[in-house]
C-alpha cells in the first residue's frame, strides 16, 4: 500500500457526479490505510467508499504521496511542501476543477492542501481555486511553532529518525501559510471544518487544540474523543466525524454560484439546492 501514489479513484459509479471529494493523508500515512478503521482493511470498510455510496452525487478520490517521516530530513527544502505542485498537477491531469471540489485532510495533509491552493493562486490555476468549496481539517497543525513538537511526537510513535532542527527552520514559512489561508479563505469562498483529538497516543497528544485551530472567524473547532491516528478513521456511518463531514459537504455544494462584487466590494453567493437521490 505504500506504493499507492498519485490521485487514486475510489468511487466513480455515479452516473453524473455533481462534485469531487479528495482525501489527503498526512505524514506516515497512505492513500488507503489512513482512512480505514483499525483492524478493518476491506474495500467497503472505510468512509471514502461510504461517501461514494451515499447518494450525494460525489466522485471520490484519494491522493497518495511518499510521506515517510524520514523524508523530512532534508537540508534545503521541505519535501511535503514540494508535493503541493505535484498534487496540483494530478488534479489537472484528471480534470478536477470542472465541478465543485471538497478536500478531506488528515494532519499534515491539511498543510499540503493549503500550500497547493497558494500555489494555484501563484500559477493562476483559477479553476481549482474557484471550484474548491470546502476543506475538512482533521487534526491539522496549523501553527508553525507547534510543528517541531508534532514531528517529535510522530517520530516517537513511528520510531522514525527525523531532523526536528531542520523543521524548526520552516516554522516562519508555516505561520505565513496559515496567515495566507486566514486572509484569503473568505474571498476564495472556501468553507472550513475543523476537528481535533482529545486522546493521547502512547501518552502523547500529537496535535493540541491551539495548533489545530486555524483561527478563522466563525469556524469553531470540534473536539472528538479519539486519538490522532483514529480521528480520521470513523468506525461506522453513524460516527460523529462521518455524519459531520457528510453534512458539511452537502452545505458546501449548496453554494456553487458566485456573483460579481458590487460597488461596495461585497461578494454575493447564490445558493443552488442539491437534491439527494
Amino acid at each position: 500500500m505504500s506504493k499507492l501514489t498519485g490521485l487514486i479513484k475510489i468511487s466513480s459509479h455515479q452516473d453524473s457526479a455533481k462534485a469531487d471529494v479528495v482525501f489527503v493523508h498526512g505524514l506516515g500515512g497512505n492513500a488507503i490505510s489512513t482512512w480505514h478503521p483499525q483492524g478493518k482493511q476491506d474495500d467497503d470498510d472505510f468512509w471514502p467508499v461510504w461517501l461514494g455510496n451515499d447518494q450525494l452525487g460525489l466522485k471520490i478520490w484519494s491522493f497518495g504521496y511518499n510521506a515517510e517521516a524520514t523524508n523530512w530530513k532534508n537540508n534545503s527544502s521541505m519535501p511535503l511542501f514540494d508535493q503541493a505542485s505535484n498534487l496540483l498537477d494530478w488534479l489537472n491531469i484528471h480534470d478536477l476543477g470542472q465541478r465543485p471540489l471538497v478536500f478531506i485532510t488528515h494532519s499534515l495533509g491539511g498543510l499540503l492542501v493549503k500550500k497547493m491552493l497558494s500555489s494555484a493562486l501563484t500559477f493562476q490555476k483559477q479553476a481549482i481555486l474557484e471550484q474548491t468549496k470546502g476543506i475538512v481539517f482533521l487534526a491539522t497543525p496549523h501553527t508553525g511553532s507547534h510543528l517541531a513538537n508534532l514531528i517529535d511526537n510522530i517520530s516517537v510513535l513511528t520510531q522514525a529518525t527525523v531532523s526536528v532542527e531542520e523543521l524548526k527552520a520552516h516554522s516562519p514559512q508555516l505561520r505565513e501559510l496559515n496567515e495566507w489561508y486566514r486572509e484569503n479563505v473568505r474571498s476564495l469562498g472556501i468553507a472550513t471544518k475543523v476537528y481535533y483529538e482529545t486522546q493521547p497516543v502512547k501518552g502523547i497528544l500529537v496535535v493540541d487544540p491551539d495548533s489545530a485551530n486555524p483561527g478563522i472567524e466563525k469556524v469553531k473547532p470540534v473536539a472528538i474523543e479519539k486519538n490522532h491516528i483514529d480521528l480520521c478513521k470513523p468506525e461506522s456511518q453513524n460516527s460523529q466525524v462521518y455524519l459531520g463531514v457528510r453534512k458539511f459537504i452537502k452545505e458546501c455544494l449548496k453554494t456553487t454560484v458566485r456573483l460579481k462584487d458590487d460597488s461596495n466590494g461585497t461578494v454575493y453567493v447564490g445558493e443552488i439546492p442539491i437534491h439527494e437521490h
